[in-house]
């Protein structure tokens, strides 16, 4: 027996799901709800069901006689099937940002430029506006599938702030003031790579393949809220796993660290149970205002690591690949132009043009 109308599989998260027709909006434009992480068919379509008689009720409507609060609240609670635990926690807090000045307002009376004043205020409170353009994303998202209405805020400007980065004689400090302690290989490992901490975290020895030369990223350790734990998941996207080739010198010091190992995975703590991801972004500022250099956290070494690659002549794929990102990710958010080189291209393009 098939599987009901508009329910389907979903192989990138291993569930069921389903798509269904919303009313359309003001302009006549189709709207279609889409929703996955049910373990079965059939729970899939009972929930479809469900939401098809919410739409009939005329919930739509209701809605927006109700406080911004509760519309928020309700589409969390939504999409909480489809969303990992990790997503909904941060949903829930950027929302709850603006919930001091218009959580208590009627759905009905919000307009794009009360959101937009919103946003102003939570600049003037030091957000930067990366995460007010984050917070507009779904804030303009959760207003929009429950309403069926477009908000129509204006996007708070990209930051005229520069990423902060370090140089690579800064890395190279770093990574000489820890040379002989027991995490160089764990530094040098995040440099020379560019994982993420949570895939460092998770790094176990079956995962490398120390005669080749080659590591896999399949997991990644991140921490959760309510209740807050650490679990392992898959790695933050598809293109997250991936295999990488490992320096000559890093798959030495692995394979000594691999002789005194007790655990199945890489790297551990004194007790011998696998690192805290939070925690080793404390121990990397800590070493940094020891060498000397800005305690900036260990994630702008990937910034850092696209940047000199790119440089170096390396193809945004290939860069993309070794960082396990989308390339117009990579594009957008992990690459900075290096002075010389604009000065450089200048030169280079008059060269070209006037020649």
């Amino acid at each position: 027996m098939g599987m009901a109308p508009g329910v389907f599989f979903d192989k990138p998260s291993g569930s069921f799901g389903f798509r269904m027709d919303l009313p359309r909006q003001a302009d006549g434009s189709r709207r279609q709800a889409k929703r996955v992480g049910f373990a079965t068919d059939v729970e899939a379509a009972a929930e479809r069901d469900r939401l098809r008689l919410v739409a009939r009720a005329g919930t739509q409507r209701a809605r927006l006689a109700g406080t911004m609060k509760t519309l928020c609240e309700g589409w969390l609670e939504s999409r909480s099937q489809e969303l990992s635990s990790n997503s909904v926690y941060n949903y829930r807090w950027l929302l709850e940002l603006t919930f001091p000045y218009i959580g208590g307002q009627r759905a009905s009376v919000l307009t794009g430029s009360k959101a937009e004043d919103v946003y102003r205020k939570l600049e003037a409170l030091g957000y930067s506006r990366t995460t007010l353009r984050t917070l507009d994303l779904v804030l303009t998202k959760a207003f929009g599938d429950e309403t069926g209405r477009h908000l129509g805020a204006r996007k708070p400007r990209p930051s005229d702030d520069e990423r902060l980065v370090w140089t690579l004689n800064e890395v190279q400090r770093f990574l000489a003031v820890t040379v002989g302690d027991r995490r160089h290989v764990l530094w040098r490992l995040m440099a020379v790579t560019g994982l993420r901490r949570g895939e460092v975290c998770g790094l176990k020895w079956e995962d490398l393949n120390l005669d080749f030369g080659m590591l896999t990223v399949c997991r990644q350790r991140i921490v959760e809220e309510k209740p807050r734990r650490i679990v392992e998941k898959p790695p933050k996207s598809h293109n997250g796993r991936r295999t990488i080739a490992v320096d000559d010198e890093t798959v030495e010091l692995l394979r000594k660290a691999s002789l005194d190992s007790q655990s199945v995975y890489v790297f551990t703590g004194r007790t011998g149970m696998p690192l805290r991801p939070d925690n080793v972004t404390g121990q990397f500022n800590k070493i940094a205002k020891r060498a000397g250099v800005r305690p900036l956290g260990p994630h702008q070494l990937r910034h850092l690591l696209a940047s000199s690659l790119l440089d170096l002549g390396y193809g945004i794929h290939e860069v993309a690949e070794r960082l396990g990102h989308d390339p117009a990710t990579l594009m957008k958010y992990y690459t900075r132009v290096n002075a010389e080189r604009r000065i450089q291209a200048g030169r280079d393009a008059a060269q070209l043009m006037l020649a």
